[in-house]
């Protein structure tokens, strides 16, 4: 152990001794990348782990979902694939990527269990500014961000999931999908009474670099949702579920999941 320590102690010291010399910066940057893969940073939703969250989920029998950030619609077309009997919500808060969304779901199978609404869903109903990305449309987002590309204001009009549920008397949600760019919590903080009746079985959300900008940690996720569910990040073959641990505060895009205590069929489906 003591000659192990030494050599550690040792190799930090002469990086940080030429830390600027090219080879030690090309180390750096191949070991970034690597850290990155093993933290399984990124959005590729056919390798990260997504996929096979609804693949392995396709036993349940899920009756309804909602996507709240649906973009184009790839999760929502995913999971009416593997769902048969699978109605889904999706939201897009963003007009013009709500048109496009629109065309491209046009012709695929099983459009009729899919509705679209051009609505965000936040923590209070109401209009609020937001921010679209001609050119990076997926970075809609409600605080001024991405700097380097041009953002254009809109008007967004808000709901929450509570109103929407009420409104359309939905009773329960098989599973909750959120990719809102840094707003997932308020996305949540609107669902307390569906969350507080444990009428929604699964939360999927993504945590990233965004929460140094919103002030919700991941610290905010467990602490609000702990107490009803087991919750994991997902990797491309399985689920990491345990309870938080500070050291993953690491600010890297990555997703997480939720299944309620209450359902260890679907805890035990997403173990295989």
């Amino acid at each position: 152990m003591f000659v192990l320590s030494g050599v550690k102690n040792a190799v930090g010291s002469t990086i940080a001794r030429h830390r600027r010399s090219p080879l030690v910066m090309a180390m750096h940057n191949v070991t970034s990348f690597f850290e990155s893969a093993w933290r399984n940073e990124g959005s590729e939703f056919a390798v990260n782990g997504e996929q096979s969250v609804l693949e392995k989920l396709e036993p349940a029998n899920f009756q309804l979902a909602i996507d709240v950030g649906a973009n184009l619609g790839h999760w929502f077309r995913s999971a009416v694939e593997l769902w048969p009997n699978c109605r889904v919500h999706a939201f897009e808060v963003a007009p013009s990527t709500f048109k496009s969304m629109e065309l491209e779901t046009r012709l695929m199978p099983g459009r009729e269990r899919v509705e679209l609404h051009n609505l965000g869903l936040s923590d209070a109903s109401g209009t609020q500014t937001m921010y679209y990305f001609p050119d990076h449309p997926q970075l809609t987002c409600d605080l001024p961000r991405h700097d380097s590309y041009k953002a254009v204001p809109f008007d967004a009009n808000l709901t929450t999931l509570d109103a929407f549920c009420r409104e359309k008397k939905i009773d329960a949600i098989d599973f909750l999908k959120i990719d809102v760019e840094g707003a997932e919590f308020r996305v949540l903080q609107g669902a307390s009474e569906l969350m507080n009746a444990q009428r929604i079985a699964c939360i999927q959300f993504e945590y990233g670099a965004f929460s140094i900008q919103t002030r919700f940690l991941l610290q905010d996720y467990y602490a609000a949702l702990s107490d009803r569910y087991v919750i994991g990040k997902i990797f491309p073959n399985y689920i990491a579920f345990g309870d938080y641990d500070w050291r993953a505060e690491d600010f890297r895009f990555s997703n997480y999941l939720c299944v309620a205590k209450s359902r260890s069929d679907l805890q035990q489906l997403l173990l295989k």
